[in-house]
C-alpha cells in the first residue's frame, strides 16, 4: 500500500499499560511481536477481527474485537487475547484502546469500552473557547 494511504495507528494508555503488565509479570513475551503484526495490518487497511457497532458521534467511527491466540501460554484463540479497536476513517487512524487476556478476565463491558471512547475523543477533539470563556477578558 502507498505510504500516504497508510492508517495511522495510536495506542490509548489503557492499551500501553496492559501490554506491559503481560510481557513483565506474566512473561508473555509474543504478545509485543503480535501487536505490531496487528499494527502493521491496521496501518495497510486491513480491518481484522468482529464489527461490534457504529456510532456518528462525536465523529463517525466503527468498534471492533479482535481474538489472538497467546503461544506464550499455549492457548488458542479461545482462551487467548482480546483486543478492542476504534477506527475513525475521517482522521484516518485507529485507535488500540484495550487488551486483555480471557483466562483473566471473561470480558469487559459496554460502559468500559464506551469510556475509553469518550476519553479519546474529549483528549483528541480541538480546544474551542466558548462565549463564557470570553467574558472575563
Amino acid at each position: 500500500m502507498n505510504k500516504d494511504k497508510q492508517l495511522n495507528v495510536v495506542f490509548l494508555s489503557e492499551f500501553d499499560k496492559e501490554l506491559e503488565r503481560f510481557v513483565r509479570k506474566k512473561k508473555f513475551k509474543k504478545l509485543p511481536a503480535q501487536v505490531d503484526e496487528l499494527e502493521k495490518q491496521l496501518q495497510d487497511g486491513k480491518i481484522p477481527g468482529k464489527f461490534i457497532r457504529r456510532a456518528e458521534e462525536p465523529e463517525p467511527y466503527e468498534v471492533y474485537k479482535l481474538r489472538l491466540p497467546n503461544p506464550d501460554a499455549n492457548a488458542g484463540k479461545s482462551d487467548g487475547y482480546r483486543i478492542y479497536y476504534l477506527v475513525v476513517t475521517a482522521w484516518r487512524i485507529i485507535v488500540l484502546m484495550t487488551v486483555y487476556y480471557k483466562k483473566e478476565q471473561e470480558t469487559v463491558s459496554d460502559a468500559y469500552i464506551d469510556g475509553l471512547i469518550d476519553g479519546f475523543f474529549f483528549d483528541a477533539m480541538p480546544y474551542e473557547e466558548t462565549d463564557e470563556q470570553n467574558l472575563d477578558n
